[in-house]
């Protein structure tokens, strides 16, 4: 099945998988809502679209992809392709038309057939019209731009379009539920990943090619886990590729692109996704890499991230109430808006789960000296954890506040994690579970929200209730392995619905959803209030076509 729902902000990108994509000079697209186009996001945005502007044209959607659109409309039938990283080709009716718009000051200007737009930032497009073909290009000049045309008139679409559709051969049966879904991600992931430039030495990822762009640490390992069941040598490089950019001391940033590096870090699950990368293929180079890389970076935070002695790590927070703490991934989370230094849950209890994995790395390795090590590390955090961050008296975890030495209790789903780090006891797990079934807390419609029910800044808005898919792929991972089975099936299950539900009814996958779902998506809030039309140069909303919400989906559906 090849995935065919138009959406408004579903990504059109060049993937480095059929060739060069550079982060320094991409050409990305995302599918309008109100017209039966593309909006490319160079510095003066420019769309490409077709039919009459003012008439909505209906189509029978054949395919729409990362990479590929084919339509059958009122006025004929159209299909577009990406055929290099700068070139756009397809072929269109004559009574559809194929037209370009742009923002802001443009010279239009013409050679021959084809019309070029400069728009004085160094920046062209232009576009070539012959019999029913098409080529749209993009450059740094005017010849380039027109080179660029001449070629890619003469590209036979057909054979594009034969070789884009073999990306789909692996998928579910047509009448499995999910089988469009699971095209969509096959689709989506393509579109992650960008040819190796500047201090990253290999194929990487990155959450959404628009607005995100840059590589984030622990996006990274989750788009790991997904692409590892396509390409397993993929899946190493994403992770392979955060060691690109780390520091001699050991820290790896939380963020980076070819020429950067940020100066936070970001939830350690590198040596996790590692394991379930190697499980695909048993390559002990790749083990050995992580062992040696990721053991200098979980000792960098124990080095950086500690406030006492305790096997307890509290993490780097900024002055931002919107974004108080996106080194810990959960960047507006009410955890953080007391200001307070804090022995974070979700902080200990990822390091708790590095350490174990890492022990089973080691042992892989038959290496004792390290297995003993994170053996030994591992049973002190956890042992530090329980006597630290457990409430007898809520029968909860809490993140503790050190400089007034008491809980601070936000009951977030950041408290769940010890299932995912095998910290709990059976009767502290039990406990946890009765607060994922309580309705007013966390048992909702589509679980797990983010915060509790009962909170007062429970809402719409990211970390503040949404459902997040990353954190119901790490609980449902933990509660199978403590043999709550059922449950983990039911939350894996309830997560698939959602994403496959609002995939079928806008064609997009999203960065959350409602745990009631009774808000669309697209209408959540984000660190602020929606803004319409959707336009993330004015406002990010909640991200279209987002990594790890589709890379997760894509590791549920495929049942092992």
């Amino acid at each position: 099945m090849i995935p065919c729902k138009w959406g408004q902000g579903q990504l059109f990108a060049f993937s480095a998988l059929d060739g060069d994509s550079y982060f320094t000079d991409d050409f990305t697209g995302y599918l309008s809502g109100d017209k039966i186009g593309v909006i490319f996001q160079t510095q003066c945005r420019r769309t490409l679209f077709f039919g009459n502007m003012n008439k909505y044209i209906l189509p029978e959607i054949k395919c729409v992809s990362s990479d590929m659109i084919i339509l059958k409309t009122l006025l004929g039938n159209l299909s577009i392709a990406f055929a290099e990283r700068h070139l756009v080709v397809g072929e269109y009716a004559d009574r559809l038309g194929v037209f370009v718009s742009t923002d802001g000051e443009c010279e239009i200007t013409k050679n021959g057939d084809i019309e070029i737009h400069n728009t004085k930032d160094g920046e062209y497009t232009a576009l070539f019209r012959q019999k029913s073909k098409f080529a749209f290009a993009y450059g740094k000049s005017f010849d380039e731009v027109i080179a660029l045309c001449e070629k890619g008139i003469t590209i036979d679409v057909e054979k594009i379009k034969a070789e884009k559709k073999k990306t789909f051969d692996n998928e579910l049966p047509k009448d499995n539920k999910y089988a469009s879904l699971y095209a969509k991600c096959i689709s989506v992931m393509k579109s992650q990943l960008y040819s190796p430039e500047g201090i990253i030495k290999r194929i990487w990822s990155t959450p959404d090619r628009l607005p995100h762009r840059n590589m984030w640490l622990w996006d990274s390992v989750f788009h790991a886990i997904g692409h590892r069941h396509l390409d397993v040598e993929i899946a190493q490089n994403l992770i392979l590729a955060l060691f690109d950019v780390q520091r001699e001391d050991g820290f790896i940033p939380h963020m980076a692109r070819p020429d950067y590096i940020s100066d936070i870090t970001q939830p350690p699950v590198i040596g996790w996704g590692a394991w379930l990368v190697y499980e695909k293929n048993n390559d002990k180079e790749f083990l050995k890499t992580v062992l040696k890389k990721n053991k200098a970076f979980l000792l960098w935070c124990q080095s950086n991230r500690r406030k006492s002695e305790n096997e307890l790590y509290s993490w780097h927070t900024n002055p931002e109430l919107n974004n108080r703490c996106d080194e810990s991934g959960m960047d507006n989370s009410p955890r953080f808006d007391t200001k307070s230094d804090l022995y974070a849950i979700d902080f200990s209890c990822y390091l708790a789960n590095e350490t174990r994995c890492m022990k089973k790395i080691a042992d892989e390795l038959g290496d004792k000296e390290n297995a003993d090590f994170f053996d030994k590390w591992y049973k002190k955090i956890k042992d530090d954890i329980n006597k630290t961050l457990w409430c007898e008296e809520d029968g909860f975890y809490y993140d503790y506040d050190i400089p007034n030495n008491c809980f601070n209790k936000i009951q977030s789903v950041a408290s769940f994690l010890p299932i995912f780090a095998g910290v709990c006891d059976d009767g502290r797990c039990s406990k946890l579970i009765s607060h994922l079934e309580n309705p007013n807390e966390f048992g909702t419609e589509i679980p797990i929200p983010t915060i509790s029910k009962k909170d007062n800044t429970f809402g719409s808005d990211m970390w503040r209730g949404p459902v997040w898919i990353n954190y119901n792929y790490m609980i449902s991972k933990g509660l199978s392995e403590y043999g709550y089975d059922d449950m983990a099936t039911k939350i894996k299950e309830k997560t698939l619905d959602i994403i496959n539900e609002w995939y079928n009814r806008t064609g997009t996958v999203y960065e959350f959803y409602d745990s009631e779902n009774q808000t669309p998506p697209f209408c959540f809030n984000r660190k602020g209030t929606v803004v319409e039309p959707y336009d993330f140069r004015v406002k990010y909303q909640t991200i279209r076509d987002y990594g790890w919400s589709i890379t997760l989906a894509f590791d549920m559906l495929n049942k092992e």
